[in-house]
């Protein structure tokens, strides 16, 4: 049985052109997450002015799982924009 949500999630995404790829971090034991949030306010604190798609919970483990993300980060208090030439480790 399911113990997933079925309210839509708000989902940081970066966009280019007509494309839109999924924002994902890191903890800090360098496991990798997707991020969601329960609402519009709480991403736009946690991230300023970011592009943004609606999900359900079960739509968002679907398309993570596909690049081996299991795991959901709901409501981070911070989201840190990567560098750009940055190389992760």
């Amino acid at each position: 049985m399911s113990t997933r949500h079925t309210d839509d999630w708000f989902v940081p995404v970066r966009c280019v052109g007509d494309i839109a790829t999924l924002q994902t971090g890191r903890l800090p034991d360098g496991l990798r997450v997707g991020i969601a949030f329960s609402s519009l306010e709480r991403l736009r604190a946690a991230s300023g002015a970011q592009e943004f798609m609606r999900l359900s919970e079960d739509g968002l483990h679907d398309m993570l799982e596909q690049v081996g993300i299991v795991r959901i980060q709901l409501d981070p208090t911070v989201v840190a924009v990567p560098v750009r030439g940055a190389v992760a480790s």
